[in-house]
């Protein structure tokens, strides 16, 4: 019972990241500008290009909450059928 709804809240968590990611991009596209993102191991960093003007502004690092979440997904899910195996062996004559 945990796992499944411990599942359904972690992609309902991602779907909602996506989707501000998606609207953030929109937003800056709408402005005439171009967006970036670059991508490191748990963190991403956004930026923006000006195309009239000549300007660059890039955010800090920032957490990238899609990767943890895939990476708790993974871990849970992981130990879930770890222990239903050790149960099963354990379990069998």
């Amino acid at each position: 019972m945990f796992l499944g709804a411990f599942d359904v809240l972690a992609f309902a968590s991602l779907y909602f990241v996506l989707q501000d990611l998606a609207s953030r991009m929109s937003y800056v596209r709408s402005e005439r500008l171009v967006p970036g993102i670059s991508y490191y191991i748990f963190f991403h960093t956004s930026s923006i290009q000006g195309s009239g003007i000549q300007f660059q502004l890039v955010s800090p690092p920032v957490l990238d909450w899609v990767q943890v979440i895939i990476v708790l997904l993974v871990l849970v899910n992981g130990y879930y059928i770890a222990s239903i195996l050790r149960r099963a062996r354990r379990d069998t004559p």
